[in-house]
């Protein structure tokens, strides 16, 4: 398999294969050409390197130690979370760099083949939390796993952490000090380090609880609008800030204060995490905490190989910063401005 195969597969040019595949955000072209791309990719088992896919042909053995399946944790599909999708694509573009096949990418949550994988290959990335029953499952169906998430786990998994309670210190630290003391939550609550920090910086402000405004809904843009929604209807008084577990959250949340004529950040501030390309399109261009997804992804193949390569036997746990990004949709508790983004 050529690139030009691989274009023509897939209805595009030999170039745009070439520029999606190395290109170092996962952003050129559209999102519905990148994800058929990637999926001839995949479908195909291309590796670059021409003479390192012979060998694997004629080696079932290096076939086996040259595969990775990535399992999605929490999601239906990878469009789902943009968040995991930039994960997962940094994982394929570096392992398409060091002659390694991604053979397929499975929902841990509503995909029973992630324990029956075509290949039987043992290797696994896991991108997002995952429950104890997949944690065993998973341990029993791979031999070399590596965890990526923003929640750590209790696991003999190697793990590449961007820490979810830090960063989300990070955005309630910025809103209090705009003054802010009433805060929503949208976002998941159970077993959730982001809920956990929230509630803990709150309890700072006051001992009440049961005061919190905490939505529960999943994070994606489905549950934004419907975390928005909630709020809405249930509460009298709005907050003056909303932190938002995702910036999928935080975008649709935005988009049904507007139909409510609810003005950010003037009203209302918003403040999401991971940094997500629509993030800096949306208006008011959204201010959030970045995750550094590509990195993320990209030292998670280079752990597992290492694994893989038996460079280490002990669990290796790798932690990534965060980084606060300011825009425009974080302002000052009762700062008034003559400008609207309505």
């Amino acid at each position: 398999m050529t690139i030009k195969q691989i274009a023509e597969i897939a209805g595009v040019s030999a170039s745009t294969v070439s520029r999606i595949i190395n290109s170092p955000d996962n952003s050129f072209a559209s999102k519905e050409v990148r994800d058929r791309v990637w999926a001839v990719i995949r479908e195909y088992e291309y590796v670059p390197n021409q003479n390192a896919k012979s060998l694997k042909q004629a080696n079932a053995a290096k076939h086996k130690r040259n595969s990775i399946v990535c399992v999605l944790g929490r999601v239906k599909n990878i469009s789902e979370n943009p968040f995991f999708e930039q994960i997962t694509r940094a994982v394929e573009q570096h392992s398409l760099s060091v002659e390694v096949v991604v053979s397929n990418i499975l929902t841990s949550n509503y995909d029973s083949s992630f324990l029956d994988d075509k290949g039987n290959f043992g290797n696994a990335i896991v991108i997002g939390r995952i429950n104890e029953s997949q944690i065993k499952a998973i341990e029993q169906r791979y031999k070399n796993v590596v965890y990526v998430g923003r929640n750590p786990l209790d696991t003999a998994f190697d793990q590449v952490i961007c820490d979810g309670r830090e960063a989300t210190e990070k955005a309630m630290t910025l809103l209090l000090k705009n003054g802010h003391k009433h805060i929503a939550y949208f976002g998941e609550t159970t077993n959730e380090v982001r809920f956990q920090a929230y509630a803990e910086a709150m309890k700072k402000i006051s001992a009440r609880q049961e005061q919190l405004c905490a939505i529960n809904v999943p994070h994606t843009v489905e549950g934004g609008y419907s975390a928005a929604e909630q709020l809405l209807k249930k509460w009298k008084t709005l907050p003056t800030a909303v932190f938002c577990a995702s910036d999928s959250i935080a975008i649709a949340a935005m988009r049904r204060f507007r139909e409510s004529r609810i003005k950010i950040p003037e009203d209302l501030s918003v403040i999401g995490m991971d940094n997500i390309e629509l993030s800096a399109y949306v208006s008011p261009m959204l201010t959030t905490v970045e995750m550094p997804a590509v990195e993320m992804g990209t030292i998670a193949v280079n752990i597992l190989l290492d694994r893989i390569n038996k460079g280490h036997k002990l669990p290796v746990k790798i932690i990534l910063p965060s980084k606060l990004i300011e825009r425009e949709s974080v302002w000052p508790q009762g700062y008034i401005d003559k400008g609207s983004y309505i």
